[in-house]
């Protein structure tokens, strides 16, 4: 019985390591299009996309610049 529950629990680890690493897999392929990277409306993808591909002071400047409210 202990051994079952041993390989039970093993299992179930193994299961989950893949599981990340195949969701991982699967955001770097949508955060390779750079819509899915913009700070758009709706865009679901964006922070976990700039935690793979983080944007550059000059990018997120120009995001600014292009969004920001005019007075």
């Amino acid at each position: 019985m202990r051994t079952k529950l041993l390989s039970l629990l093993t299992v179930l680890i193994l299961a989950a390591c893949q599981s990340s690493g195949h969701d991982r897999a699967e955001l770097v392929r949508i955060c390779a299009d750079p819509a899915a990277r913009a700070p758009t409306p709706g865009n679901l993808y964006y922070d976990e996309c700039q935690a793979l591909y983080p944007s550059s002071s000059n990018q997120l400047r120009r995001v600014y610049q292009q969004n920001a409210p005019q007075f």
